[in-house]
């Protein structure tokens, strides 16, 4: 079997995961849409769905985590660099025709209360997320423990604005969550 095969597997239970949740994903969906045979899954991913949600989960903080750095160091100002992470999220949210941009929220919301392995690679997911902000704003002059906070604030914003964007089919809390977060770095001037 060939790595391909298990990549368009991932791939497919990522798109699927985002537009429909855990409990909305089957197992007979995903084989069907990733062309992959039913062997295939099971091959490598010899637990089932959660093995195979863990994994798509994973890349897709991963993508989430690398689109984030990529923007973020197209500024140097952490001010501008965080506005700029916001728009693109923006411009990937309106492409995606209000269905984007929240890759682990479904999944992190239906399982964390029953499913370890998901709720620890949801976590691990978003703390990477976490953790690219952070660098930025501390790497901008804002103290260590002032970017953990700005960080964390910033990604449970993103998280909140994306889940209130699809419900509203509109980018505008998104939007508003730009211009306040835009307000809150600019106002931290000392950096503390």
């Amino acid at each position: 079997m060939d790595n391909t095969t298990r990549q368009q597997i991932v791939a497919t239970t990522s798109r699927l995961l985002e537009a429909q949740g855990y409990h909305g994903t089957g197992l007979n969906q995903i084989i069907r849409e990733s062309g992959a045979p039913r062997g295939s899954l099971y091959y490598y991913f010899p637990d089932g769905k959660e093995e195979l949600a863990a994994a798509a989960i994973a890349e897709q903080g991963a993508r989430m985590r690398d689109f984030t750095a990529r923007l973020l160091d197209e500024a140097a100002d952490p001010i501008a660099a965080v506005d700029r992470v916001l728009a693109g999220l923006i411009e990937h949210f309106s492409a995606s025709q209000y269905c984007g941009g929240a890759p682990l929220a479904a999944v992190a919301l239906e399982t964390a209360a029953h499913s370890p392995r998901l709720r620890t690679t949801c976590a691990a997911a978003y703390n990477e997320m976490i953790g690219v902000f952070e660098a930025k704003l501390t790497a901008g002059g804002y103290s260590p423990a002032r970017a953990a906070r700005l960080a964390t604030v910033i990604v449970a914003g993103i998280e909140g604005a994306v889940i209130l964007s699809r419900t509203q089919q509109s980018t505008a809390p998104l939007a508003l969550l730009r211009e306040e977060v835009r307000m809150l770095l600019g106002c931290d001037n000392a950096h503390v």
